[in-house]
């Protein structure tokens, strides 16, 4: 008997820094496995079984969240105030699997009835499009936003990251600029941005062809590095010596400040999740830090805590005004106090 996916909606690790920090998993795996994928080491912690989410728990999950008056946890809270969910977190919902499973319609037809906002996040768009009237559906009640992933290499990120098992990326382009004639909202992400192999040339060239085709917002981040991926990226040739440099933030803030200022010149939005880095002069201007407004995003994070510090208010303002339930509070109260012996980045390390 196959195994099912059974947490196929949960919070991310990073609450404290993601908007969009409710999660939605068709798949317990991803097959694809992206070379430089970061979260391709659990296919090798929970081995390679695919694990195809459990619809009716999913249903279920998604019903008794609304429901529950008295929740107590992050995840709860979420579920509880219909926060939006992104749809593809540790693994891609529309990989080549899904022509096997056709998950997809279920899924559509649950959140289109329960009217749940959702941003699906794939770099399988050709199976998405196989979606087209589920899609529309879920547009009319502007509760769809599709997020395609092209990372700033393009071409040679397709062929060397991703080993030609995704979309390709000019058939990733010709889907956006269906899907934006159609009226569907659409933000690119870009992630990620490795330094020391990606260039600022490769950004800005990536943002002339988004402009070409209208995209108005992509999003950018550097390399999550871990020694998993290390490996993986040394078995190909590529010198990982120079992406540690490069990735870390001495290095990192005048290359990031450079691709902001490059988003300014060709009119586009860009998501930056990197609070510390992009400077206090930095202003995000959607709600979410992959470039993109949606409906209800989580408030208890480092992108609501800038914005908040931005305009002016205090630290006990900041934090009433963005707690929703969903966070850590203690160690949300620690990033925007700016706490002493805090091992991660907070409100006051921003220059």
């Amino acid at each position: 008997m196959e195994k099912k996916l059974k947490n196929s909606v949960t919070i991310r690790g990073d609450s404290l820094y993601c908007p969009l920090s409710l999660s939605l998993d068709s798949y317990g795996n991803c097959l694809t496995d992206c070379v430089h994928c970061y979260l391709r080491r659990l296919n090798h912690t929970w081995g390679e079984e695919l694990k195809p989410l459990d619809l009716n728990l999913f249903e279920k999950k998604l019903v008794s969240g609304l429901n529950n008056k008295s929740p107590q946890t992050p995840l709860a809270w979420a579920l509880f105030q219909k926060k939006t969910l992104r749809w593809g977190n540790k693994t891609d919902p529309f990989q080549e699997v899904e022509k096997e499973y056709r998950l997809a319609p279920f899924i559509f037809k649950i959140l289109i009835d329960l009217e749940w906002s959702f941003v699906i996040q794939t770099r399988f768009t050709h199976i998405l499009m196989e979606y087209s009237d589920w899609i529309h559906r879920a547009n009319e009640k502007g509760l769809i936003t599709i997020m395609p992933v092209i990372s700033p290499g393009r071409q040679v990120d397709w062929e060397i990251f991703e080993r030609k098992r995704t979309t390709p990326i000019d058939c990733r382009i010709a889907n956006i600029i269906t899907w934006k004639s159609e009226g569907i909202p659409i933000g690119v992400n870009g992630e990620p941005f490795i330094p020391g192999f990606h260039t600022v040339q490769d950004f800005e060239m990536t943002l002339k062809l988004l402009k070409s085709v209208k995209v108005e917002s992509y999003n950018v981040y550097n390399f999550h590095f871990n020694a998993f991926v290390a490996r993986r990226l040394i078995e190909i040739g590529i010198d990982i010596e120079k992406i540690w440099y490069y990735n870390q933030d001495k290095q990192w803030k005048p290359i990031l400040q450079q691709l902001l200022d490059l988003s300014k010149k060709y009119g586009i939005r860009l998501g930056c999740p990197d609070f510390v880095n992009s400077g206090i002069y930095w202003v995000e201007e959607a709600n979410t830090c992959c470039g993109i407004n949606v409906a209800n995003p989580c408030t208890f994070n480092t992108h609501h805590f800038k914005k908040k510090k931005q305009e002016g208010l205090s630290e006990r303002e900041i934090l009433q005004s963005c707690w929703d339930g969903t966070g850590d509070w203690k160690q949300g109260k620690q990033i925007v106090e700016g706490t002493p012996g805090c091992d991660f980045y907070t409100l006051k390390d921003i220059v």
